[in-house]
């Protein structure tokens, strides 16, 4: 199956690199080790995150659900379930799509946590008849948007 549409992030090709020495090709692969392991870290920590945001608004999902996170009524391509778990649209081998269950840790690390916040937000305040939240104001409620008078 094919989840996503992140693309993975190919190394270049051995054959034309430049040639670097035994000494940097190890601290290369340190740093290269390094970033791995603290992926993994982050996708660990944010899944630990939405876990405790779907038990803590559990009640409020089943009657809100299912919510729509990506896609369209027609077309879903993430959706979280009454019962806090998602499903995603996927692909086979021979172009058939389907909506398959994924695990948080799965969606976690497709969609990127604040995305995925952003998306149950506008999915709930749309539930909830409420207007869309002006993009970029939650960067500018955290003062980091350049733009003081945003309000939140």
């Amino acid at each position: 199956m094919i989840f996503g549409r992140k693309p993975k992030v190919e190394a270049l090709p051995l054959e034309g690199a430049p040639a670097i020495s035994q000494d940097a090709a190890r601290r290369y692969a340190d740093a290269a080790e390094a970033a791995g392991s603290e992926r993994m870290l982050a996708i660990e920590h944010a899944t630990e995150r939405l876990s405790r945001y779907l038990r803590e608004h559990r009640n409020v999902l089943q009657t809100a659900g299912p919510l729509i996170l990506a896609g369209t009524a027609d077309a879903a391509e993430l959706v979280l379930e009454e019962e806090g778990g998602f499903t995603m649209s996927s692909t086979d081998a021979e172009g058939v799509a389907s909506m398959d269950r994924v695990s948080i840790s799965e969606v976690v690390e497709l969609w990127g946590a604040a995305d995925l916040y952003d998306r149950i937000e506008a999915a709930l305040r749309a539930a909830a008849g409420l207007a869309p939240r002006p993009t970029g104001a939650i960067v500018a409620g955290l003062g980091v948007a350049g733009d003081d008078r945003a309000s939140v």
